[in-house]
């Protein structure tokens, strides 16, 4: 069983991490509630202004934000458009009460993950907490699990080309110790000495060069080739 450096594996079991922006403080709490019901394995933030929400943002990482779209200085929208700057697979949930069709179209075109009309009911909120969170967690697993595939893999491919790299070392060493015996020995010009020969061939069995088997079909080879002589 092939392990992985357990620095280089992705933590599964860390919390989502959360951050709820609205300028509604009321509501931002209500959010933080509802983020937390369900779920244990959560870490949520809040904060109430759009622009300390970039600054956040920046500084940390998150997997799930929740804004308002209508806020004082900095809009919903461009929070998603940050945040998707600096992290791409974040999800990022707008929850708004001047819903249009032309606000929802651009925050799908910005990458928003959904999109909340207000007034809404927790419920509703809360499924889509729930599911965005489960999303991050699958999208994490599968992280992991194609990291682990690919370490493998090119474990293996390292394993295939050193085995292969051995036998073509242990086969260029055969024939280059040995190429220069078994010249001699099938060379037709050379003398016809049989001792001498048989020597040769004793020496690259004794090398390891050829087998017993082979040292005997050379050997009964020249045999073969005397009895024709005579």
């Amino acid at each position: 069983m092939i392990s992985m450096p357990e620095s280089e594996l992705i933590d599964i079991s860390n919390p989502v991490r959360v951050l709820i922006i609205d300028d509604d403080k009321i509501i931002a709490d209500i959010l933080k509630d509802l983020a937390l019901i369900d779920g244990q394995d959560r870490s949520v933030s809040v904060c109430y202004d759009g622009v300390e929400a970039i600054n956040m943002i920046k500084k940390e990482s998150f997997d799930l934000i929740i804004t308002d779209l209508m806020m004082p200085n900095v809009s919903g929208l461009d929070v998603l458009k940050h945040a998707k700057k600096e992290d791409p697979d974040i999800l990022v949930i707008i929850v708004t009460g001047y819903a249009s069709l032309e606000t929802a179209i651009a925050a799908v075109r910005e990458g928003a993950y959904d999109y909340i009309m207000k007034p809404c009911k927790m419920g509703e909120i809360k499924i889509v907490i729930n599911r965005a969170a489960d999303k991050i967690k699958l999208n994490r697993e599968n992280k992991e699990l194609t990291k682990k595939l690919k370490e493998v893999y090119q474990e293996l491919m390292l394993l295939n080309n050193s085995k292969h790299k051995a036998e073509n070392i242990k086969s260029l060493n055969i024939f280059s110790s040995s190429m220069a015996g078994l010249h001699y020995i099938y060379n037709n010009s050379m003398p016809d000495n049989y001792i001498e020969k048989l020597q040769a061939l004793s020496s690259l069995k004794e090398k390891g060069l050829i087998t017993e088997s082979e040292f005997k079909t050379f050997k009964n080879h020249y045999l073969n080739l005397l009895g024709s002589e005579k």
